[in-house]
């Protein structure tokens, strides 16, 4: 589902900023997040996931692929 451009409020945020963020891993925030072109969004009941790409990397076969996500906390 993308609803880009939305405001989306999750149930609470996992990691801290200092926290490495891991490839492919998806985390829930507690404050509302603009979405970007290309974000994720899943909900479930009343929480909302919402992943985000923010680099990428070639892979050996050659095909560009992300290498990490990031939120941009408002």
């Amino acid at each position: 589902m993308r609803l880009e451009g939305e405001p989306v409020v999750a149930a609470r945020m996992l990691l801290l900023n200092e926290v490495r963020f891991e490839p492919d891993a998806v985390y829930e925030l507690e404050r509302p997040l603009l979405l970007l072109p290309g974000d994720e969004v899943h909900r479930h009941g009343q929480r909302v996931v919402v992943r985000r790409a923010v680099g990428r990397v070639e892979s050996p076969a050659g095909h560009w692929e992300p290498w990490c996500w990031d939120w941009r906390l408002l």
